[in-house]
């Protein structure tokens, strides 16, 4: 019988892991890689770097790096739903604590969020596979068996209403998001890493432009901005791009960005088979891509990320 602790057992496996053949470094569809692996005198993963600068700001791409070394480490330790959801759990505790700190700097001027605000939870959210997996493995965990199904249900309707509709078209007071329950996000543990990143300094405003049409084609178009402290927005940009990089470069998995209802109304049809397939370098949510907000000039700038026309 072993007598190693779990501590000693952990490492021994992260050590047999980095031991294994080197580590294949994917390309985009570009024949681009963005990830630099360096590597000890025996073909260990030593440290990962960029091959060029992801963003304007120096501290993202150092934000992006730690996040794609995270999500390497805990993807060759435990390369399992459980693994993807402890990857998860930890970008979304990473995004919430690089965000919350940027946010004490600024006590003369407090976000205008609180709580039963939710204007911003009537949209499309982006997320990618490991946070799916990290709601659901919550919702599993905190929900009877009538309450689950109860969540189940509003994610079928509410997929039912808006699978293929645009992203301008889903930023309606008629949409709101399925998990969101008396005006309060139900999964606030594990909200996406999109929405740790959102705040606002105007919640007067950002009732506007969900309500009013004019004010949000406005919005829409880029004409009208919400003011903000853009270092949480830019956290979660960063973090988020360390964690595709990993995953897509580093392990060959899918990480096209998804739409949170339909990728949930997926997950939820076979949730082992979904993963299963997914941590195979298949692709199941295939149906459920979009909602990255890309098509908004003003929130691609706002992310700071170079060349922010592509």
């Amino acid at each position: 019988m072993s007598t190693k602790r779990p501590r000693e057992t952990r490492r021994a496996r992260r050590v047999a892991a980095s031991r294994r053949s080197p580590t294949p470094v994917h390309r985009d569809l570009e024949g681009r890689t963005h990830l630099l692996v360096h590597r000890d005198a025996l073909g260990r993963t030593e440290r990962l770097a960029l091959s060029e600068p992801l963003f304007t700001e120096e501290w993202q791409n150092t934000v992006a790096v730690a996040a794609a070394s995270t999500a390497h480490g805990l993807l060759c330790e435990d390369h399992s739903l459980r693994g993807a959801v402890k990857l998860a759990r930890s970008a979304m505790a990473g995004t919430s604590k690089i965000a919350e700190g940027a946010l004490a700097r600024s006590p003369e001027r407090p976000p205008a969020c609180r709580s039963g605000c939710a204007h911003c939870c009537y949209q499309a959210v982006g997320v990618s596979a490991p946070e799916v997996f990290a709601i659901h493995d919550h919702l599993r965990a905190t929900r009877t068996p009538a309450e689950l199904a109860a969540v189940v249900r509003r994610v079928r309707e509410a997929d039912d209403r808006t699978r293929g509709m645009t992203p301008a078209a889903r930023l309606s007071p008629e949409l709101p998001c399925p998990l969101l329950e008396a005006e309060r996000c139900s999964i606030y543990e594990v909200r996406p890493l999109a929405c740790r990143g959102k705040n606002s300094l105007d919640a007067a405003l950002c009732e506007r432009t969900l309500r009013e049409p004019e004010a949000r084609a406005e919005l829409l178009a880029g004409t009208l901005t919400v003011p903000c402290f853009r270092e949480p927005i830019r956290a979660f940009h960063a973090v988020a791009a360390g964690l595709q990089l990993a995953l897509a470069e580093l392990h060959g998995l899918d990480v096209a960005p998804l739409e949170l209802t339909a990728a949930l109304c997926t997950l939820l049809e076979d949730p082992e088979r979904v993963a299963e397939r997914w941590l195979a370098g298949e692709h199941p949510f295939e149906a459920a891509r979009g909602g990255d907000g890309g098509h908004n000039a003003a929130l691609r700038e706002l992310s700071g990320r170079r060349g922010t026309g592509g």
